[in-house]
């Protein structure tokens, strides 16, 4: 799958400057890989996964998200990508950070939901 860059994701063409990566999960026709670029997504709970900066995620646009999934999603006004937990509670949908420091995002109509996690890996 093409390793994109964040300014890219929700673009319908790819730059041709792109590295590939093997995905070791069965995947959709258009996965692609991104490379977390930020502590957001790092729990302070130990017992927790994290997803540390330097992270790899796999994304498939197809997989459909669900309550409790790993997604990226962009902000149509400000075109930002953004890798959060997707969390449904009392009618309203949410992006959740799992590092506390970071404000949970309200699932608008100016938010684009772009696909689910299908896996990470991090590099040693």
């Amino acid at each position: 799958v093409p390793v994109i860059k964040w300014a890219s994701v929700g673009l319908i063409r790819m730059s041709e400057e792109v590295d590939w990566i093997y995905c070791p999960v069965q995947c959709g026709k258009d996965t692609f890989a991104l490379t977390v670029k930020s502590d957001s997504m790092v729990s302070s709970n130990l017992n927790n996964k994290s997803y540390p900066v330097g992270t790899i995620l796999f994304v498939d646009p197809s997989v459909e998200v669900k309550n409790g999934s790993m997604c990226v999603a962009k902000k149509t006004k400000t075109k930002e990508a953004t890798f959060k937990q997707f969390i449904s509670d009392g009618g309203e949908n949410y992006l959740k950070p799992l590092n506390n420091q970071y404000p949970t995002i309200l699932v608008d109509e100016k938010t684009l939901i772009i696909g689910c996690v299908i896996g990470s890996f991090q590099p040693e």
